[in-house]
Formats: C-alpha cells, structure tokens, sequence
C-alpha cells in the first residue's frame, strides 16, 4: 500500500515539474501545453501497456522507480540546456519540430515510468486480496495527496527545481522500501534519498546555474502560481521574460504610449482603473497626471513585487508618480463588482492567446467594464496586429473582439498599428487629432512617442479607414465569450503560422469541417460501441477509453466554467485537483469486489451504474454553465469529486468484470484509461471548447456517456 500511495504522489510531482518547466521554456503557448498534457498521458498509457508482461518483483519495483528518480531530474536538466544546445536566443522560438521533439524528450521517459508503475503495484496486491480497483483507489488518493503538496509548495515560492530533488529523493526512498528484505541495496538508496534532502536547501545556487543557460544575464527570477518570471539587465537595459517570452523591456515606450493615448480618449478625467499591466508601467505612466487618481489591480502579487524591485518607478519617464495611485492585489472582475464609477479603465493583461487571458477580453468581462464606467467613461485595450497585411487568423480574432465590445457599447474606435488600439464608451468618442492633443498638453506630461504629429498620423492615415471596413465585413464572426473563447482558436492559428505561413495565407475553415468532425467523431464512437460489444475485453477497455476521455472533458469544462466565473482557477487549483483525484479514490474503492472470488461473479454493480452516473455528471454541468450561482468554490469542488467518483467506479467495475489474469487487465484498462484521457485533454482545447463553447463540450460528453451505456 505505501509503494501504491507514493507511486500516486511521485506521479502528480513528476507531471508538475516537467510540464511546468516546458511551459516555461516554449513561452507559455498553450497549444504545446496542451500536446505536452497529451504526450505525458500517452507516455503513462504506453507504460502500462508495456508492463503487462513485468512481474511484481522488487528488483523490477526499485527499477521503475530508480527510473523516475532520474528521468524527472533530467527532464528538467534537458528542458532547461534545450535552447543552449541548438543555439537559440533568450526569447526567440525553436523550431517547431525541435519544440516536439523536446516535448518528447522531456515527458515520454517520465510518463513512462509513472505508467509501468501500476500494472505490477496492482498485481502484487492481488496477493493480499485487493483488488485492482482499490489498487487505482489508493494510487489516486496518493495523487491528490501530491496535487495537494505541489500547490502548497507553489504558493509558499518553492522553485520548480527544489520540487524535482524532492521528488528525486522521493523515488529514491521508493526504491529502498521495494528493496527491504536486501539490506544493502535498501541502504544505498536511502542514503542517497537523504543526501538529496540534505542538499535540498542548498539547490537555490544550482537552480540559478541552471537558470542561466536559458538566459545568461540573469538577475532575478520566481515561481508564481500564474507563471514563471524572470528578469535579466545588461548595460543598464531591464528585460523582464513571463513563461520565458519577453514581457517587456525598461527602454520601451508601450506602456506610456498606451497610458497616453488613452487619457485623452476622456477630456477631463479624474479616477483610472488599470488591469495589469503594472509591473510593466501602464499605471505608473497613466498616474503621472497628478490631477487623476489610479487603481492598478493585479493578480500575481509575486511577480509584480519582482519587477518593480528592479525597475523602479515609471519606465523611461521621470517624474513623480501621484499618491492617488494604489496598488491593489485581488481578481478584476471581483474588484469591479464592488462598484465604482471609472472615467477610464485600460486593460493592459496581455494578449487573449490563452483560456486564461481570453476572459479579459470577452463580452461578459465588457458588459461589466461599462457597469462599472461613469457617464462619458472609456474603456480601453490594446492588441497585437499588423502595420499592413492581415491574415485571416488575425482579422477574425480582432474581429471577435470587436463585435464583442459592440454588443455592449454602442460606440467603438479603432487606432491600428503594430499595436491596434480600441476603444469603447457610451458616449461619442473624439477623433480630432488637435482636440486630443490639446487634452494630452493639458495633462501636463512630456510623451515621448504620443506627440501632436504621431497622434494625427494615427487618425488621418489610410490604414484606419481600411481595418475599419475590414472588420465591420467580419460582423458576422462570433463575438468573443466567456462560455465560447472565440478568440482563443484563432491566437492558436496566429501561433501556428510563425512555423506555417502557408495556414495564415489559406482561406479561414467555414462551419463545413466543423459538422463533418462532429459527424467523424460520432461515427467512430458508434463504430466503436458496435465492434466493442461482441469482445469482452474490447468492450471494457473501450468503457475505460471513453470514461477518461469524458472525465477529462468534465474536468476541462468545470475548471473553465470557475476561472470564467471567478477570474482565475490557479487559486484554487490544487483544491479542486484533489478533488477529483479523491472522487477518483472514492468511487474507485466503494466498488465491492467479486463475492464468489472470480472476476464477474455475484457483482452488485455493473458498469452500467457509474456509465450513468457519468451521463449525469455530464447533464448537471452543461446546465451548471448556464446558472452562474453554481459556479462557486463549493459547487465546483462537489461537481469535480462526483465526476472522478464516476471515472473511478468505472474503472473499478470493469477491472472487477476483467475476463483474464490480474497483471494483464491492470495494463490494459489503465492504459486505455489514461489514453482516452490524452485524446480528451487536446481535443476539449484545441477543438472542443473553440468550436462549441464550454456547455456544447458539457453536450458532447453527455452524447458519449450515453454512447457507452450501449456497452
């Protein structure tokens, strides 16, 4: 049972600490993201597979996990010296065919040793008469138990690093309990699993080592629960990188620049909001008006605590900063419920390239901007764009936008540029060249990049009228939701074409594929229900296939569902992980096991009960996403907890109904489980949640679990 408990742990800390590491090495983009997710649990599903034939020795335990202690380090070491080794430059990307093969690299060996664990973990119990399904409860309660560490770690500032030597020492100490009755070897592995906690303390300086291979002039860097930052200075120049992308650079002008051209949107403004963009100095330029009086509402206190320790003050603008200005560390939409009326507010939170940054730029988060607005108040953002030519992935996800901002203001601007500026209110805007260069003299300021000429050169080129025609003929396009991130799909083909010019110069996808994957997809299911239902066994790997696929879905959908609703989920993250890997333990462990001794014999459940209690799992949380009240800490975590209890007295049942040698059906159905759990996890991203919205997701699992009741 202890081996069970610590494979569960090792196996949330080994996934934390290399996706958390490839995160940060390929800029935080979560289309790989997302295909690492998919490779570590196809890495897990091969493991499993490829221990089917493996005995429960304790040579073969100490291997497996001696494997893991190793590959999670090294993983690390490799993610870490990837750019030194192909001579990239701090901030620029791979190739992408290097980013995959690193991705591979760097899960592959890992997952597998996590998966190769179970199969013979499980068989060995069958000796002390457990079955494999409370064999998968205790793994899964060892899990939640290691979500639950590894976000405390997270939020106390342990480096990504210090929690691979924990996990090391970990494996380590593994190795030496699977080895007891061999004095020697047990020996040599715990003093190796001591000398690593020892050392523990002492990794802050090899951790900076390694930092430096990615970026040589290191001078500060942390682990926040949002992102890793780090900040490099060379000849009095700060760069600071977020998920290893610059964010930003002292010697810039965008944040003043935005700062400026915003306030003279208003002709008198007293009070300010800034979302984000803090560190980076939108508020601090926005607050050398005197007369106005600043809110800077940010989300990773760690972080801007970070910067601003190394870049003091305004960037590039001297002055002093006005004592209205007030930093204030909460969720901005939290923040804004609790009323005030804004002359201007600015979203400077980065580009909607992620589900996490998307919610800052859909209609929802729009309709309570302008609630919270005073008469005559504008809102403003900024996008990426293009000077000149716009391909079809930029156009509609600016469009998406737009037509979002329209839907709740009935008057919207647009500045284009490198950076596209917008701007909104319920009031006329001023598009005089002189009247806003007049308010922006009166504010008292020197602008070095907003001046007169620049100003009228923005209002008065023919580009303003051209992006102008070009997204009122893209009125048609969905505006960007919260329960439907239109504008996330087209920041993954904005991504895409840096490695595929070719997709950016195609013709946008109509509705067309979309119906035929849907009608692909639905023919396959029932392809497979058909084939399935005269094999036994194909019947019940299939069963655990579509099981992790709809539990991941689930889990996708109802941690979409809380950041939408609460602004963020990284909060409250590990909480709602352990819930599901408890529900997991759960209903994994409340499965009886055969009366008669044999598998299938005198079972008072079969897999058709948790197969149903998956379909209301499924029901329950589409109409969740409509009715806001159950969007709250505690509903989430009750909703999590039911769906992993579903996924695990599936697993319980079919392992209990398993038509053949122990070994063998603890490979095949974790396998199949963490398999349809891979296929879930990139297709609820990337195609899912894009195409139909986070309830048409909660729909389509509903659809599936239906489908495997006909199994």
């Amino acid at each position: 049972m202890t081996l069970l408990v610590l494979a569960g742990v090792l196996s949330m800390l080994a996934q934390v600490v290399i996706l958390r590491e490839l995160v940060s090495a390929l800029f935080g983009v979560e289309l790989l993201y997302v295909l690492a997710l998919g490779t570590w649990l196809v890495g897990t599903a091969a493991g499993s597979w490829a221990a089917a034939r493996a005995a429960a020795r304790p040579r073969v335990l100490a291997a497996g996990f001696l494997a893991l202690g190793v590959f999670v380090p090294a993983g690390l070491v490799l993610v870490r010296a990837a750019g030194r080794i192909l001579g990239a430059m701090p901030g620029a990307y791979l190739p992408f065919p290097a980013q995959v093969l690193l991705i591979g690299a760097a899960t592959l060996p890992a997952a597998a040793a996590c998966g190769a664990l179970f199969p013979p973990l499980a068989a060995a119990g069958g000796r002390r008469s457990r079955s494999v399904g409370r064999a998968y409860a205790i793994e899964s309660a060892g899990a939640a138990a290691g979500g639950a560490l590894v976000t405390a770690a997270m939020w106390l500032g342990v480096p990504t690093f210090a929690v691979a030597m924990v996990a090391a020492a970990l494996a380590f100490a593994a190795a030496a309990i699977a080895v007891m009755r061999r004095p020697a070897a047990a020996a040599a592995l715990a003093a190796i699993a001591a000398a690593g906690a020892v050392a523990l303390p002492r990794a802050g300086p090899w951790d900076a080592r390694l930092a430096r291979w990615t970026h040589p002039a290191l001078v500060d860097a942390a682990d926040t629960p949002y992102a890793r930052v780090v900040v490099t200075s060379a000849h009095g120049q700060v760069a600071v990188f977020e998920n290893g992308a610059l964010a930003f650079e002292s010697e810039g002008t965008s944040a003043e620049a935005f700062a400026d051209i915003a306030a003279a949107q208003h002709a008198s403004p007293r009070r300010a909001l800034v979302v984000g963009g803090g560190a980076e100095g939108v508020a601090a330029a926005l607050a050398a008006d005197q007369r106005l009086a600043v809110d800077d509402v940010e989300t990773d206190a760690r972080a801007y605590r970070l910067v601003r320790a190394h870049v003091p003050g305004p960037l590039g603008r001297s002055g002093p900063v006005a004592a209205a200005h007030r930093v204030i560390f909460a969720e901005p939409r939290v923040h804004l419920a609790r009323g005030g009326a804004y002359d201007l507010i600015l979203i400077a939170a980065g580009e909607p390239a992620s589900g996490a940054a998307s919610r800052f730029y859909t209609r929802e988060f729009f309709r309570t901007c302008a609630g919270s607005l005073a008469p005559g108040g504008v809102l403003a953002l900024r996008l990426a764009a293009s000077e000149n030519v716009w391909p079809w992935p930029l156009a509609r996800r600016t469009a998406s936008i737009v037509n979002a901002l329209r839907r709740e203001f009935p008057h919207v601007d647009v500045l284009p540029g490198a950076t596209l500026y917008l701007f909104a209110s319920a009031a006329p805007l001023a598009s005089d060249p002189g009247t806003l260069s007049r308010r922006l003299a009166d504010r008292g300021v020197q602008p070095r990049q907003m001046t007169p000429p620049y100003v009228r050169y923005l209002y008065d080129n023919d580009r303003r009228s051209q992006v102008r025609r070009l997204l009122a003929s893209l009125h048609l396009v969905a505006p960007n939701r919260d329960a439907a991130p239109a504008c996330y799909q087209y920041a993954a083909a904005l991504w895409l074409a840096r490695f595929c010019p070719a997709l950016a110069a195609a013709s946008p996808p109509g509705g067309r594929p979309i119906r035929w994957a849907v009608a692909a997809g639905a023919a396959v299911v029932l392809g497979g229900v058909v084939w399935a239902r005269r094999r036994p066994r194909g019947r019940l790997v299939l069963l655990l296939a579509g099981a992790g696929f709809a539990g991941m879905v689930l889990e996708t959908v109802l941690l979409l569902q809380y950041q939408v609703a609460n602004g963020t989920v990284y909060q409250a993250v590990g909480w709602l992980l352990t819930c599901f890997m408890g529900g997991l333990a759960a209903g994994s462990w409340a499965v009886p096991r055969p009366r008669g001794g044999k598998p299938g014999e005198a079972l008072p459940w079969t897999p058709r009960a948790p197969a149903t209690a998956l379909l209301a799992s499924a029901v329950v949380a589409g109409l969740s996403t409509r009715v806001p009240a159950m969007a709250g800490l505690a509903w989430t975590s009750l909703m999590l907890a039911g769906t992993g209890a579903a996924v695990g007295a599936c697993f319980a049942a079919a392992a209990a109904h398993w038509p053949g040698e122990r070994l063998g059906g603890a490979s095949s159905l974790y396998a199949a489980d963490v398999a349809g759990g891979a296929a879930g996890a990139v297709l609820v991203t990337l195609f899912l949640v894009p195409a139909v919205g986070i309830d048409g997701a909660a729909l389509v699992t509903g659809l599936l679990a239906a489908a495997l009741l006909l199994l």
